[in-house]
């Protein structure tokens, strides 16, 4: 009986580890410089099919928070935004007007949003031979939609092998993860969102938060006190490419 519960223990706690994102596959960029003053605020765009019924059945009003654009706009914040393929082709409009304010990085977070490695917070998995597909996909929306190219790649929950994140290098981009969660998932609480952010983070630290308002519905609220939060701390919010090319 001892035996079988180790097993079980062990077994459980392997697929505990599994789950988390694969942070250290080889070219994942975590964070910037620990020399600069300056920090990222990186903001991912989610969307999946079962989102996208979410929004046609009315279970979900909204995957856009508007007030996150609204706060970064109004404080004169830059920031990077992760889009999904998919997410770009649901709001148009508000892809359109992101990347056209000069505040803003517009960047690829795959086309729907699937777990590349497994198991990955539950996201469904993807087929190897259509994994690079994914990515073109998403940043051929992006661009067609927004006119821009993006540069950087973000795999949603963090979850790459080392091949995976070669094949975001061959479509041409560079993979940027984090070293700061916001927890802002499914997390009503604002104050627990500037709390965890706040207690984490350090120059050149990659902050990652969310504006698809359905499953992150107090990212807006909290962000005025992170803004404050970071100042206070004199770290300087910046797009990626500029915090990159600190020194």
């Amino acid at each position: 009986m001892k035996s079988a519960a180790l097993i079980t223990a062990l077994l459980v706690a392997g697929l505990a580890l599994a789950a988390q994102p694969s942070l250290n596959a080889p070219g994942v960029v975590t964070h910037g410089p620990r020399t600069v003053k300056q920090v990222a605020l990186t903001f991912d765009a989610d969307m999946t099919p079962g989102m996208k019924q979410e929004l046609k059945d009315g279970r979900v009003k909204n995957f856009y928070n508007r007030e996150v654009i609204e706060v970064l706009t109004s404080t004169n914040t830059p920031a990077t935004i992760f889009m999904t393929g998919m997410w770009a082709e649901v709001y148009p409009k508000q892809a359109r007007a992101i990347a056209a304010n000069p505040l803003f990085e517009v960047e690829n977070h795959s086309y729907d949003h699937p777990g590349f490695s497994q198991p990955c917070y539950g996201l469904p998995g993807v087929a190897q031979a259509t994994k690079l597909g994914n990515m073109l996909r998403s940043s051929k929306a992006i661009e067609t939609i927004t006119q821009v190219t993006p540069k950087y790649f973000r795999f949603p929950g963090g979850c790459a092998e080392a091949s995976d994140v070669k094949l975001a290098e061959k479509a041409g981009m560079k993979v940027i993860h984090w070293d700061v969660i916001g927890g802002d998932v499914n997390q009503p609480n604002a104050r627990a969102i500037v709390q965890q952010t706040l207690s984490q983070v350090q120059p050149g630290s990659i902050i990652v938060l969310h504006i698809s308002r359905g499953h992150a519905p107090a990212t807006g609220a909290a962000l005025p006190a992170i803004i404050a939060g970071l100042k206070a701390k004199s770290l300087t919010p910046v797009t990626l490419n500029t915090l990159f090319s600190s020194k």
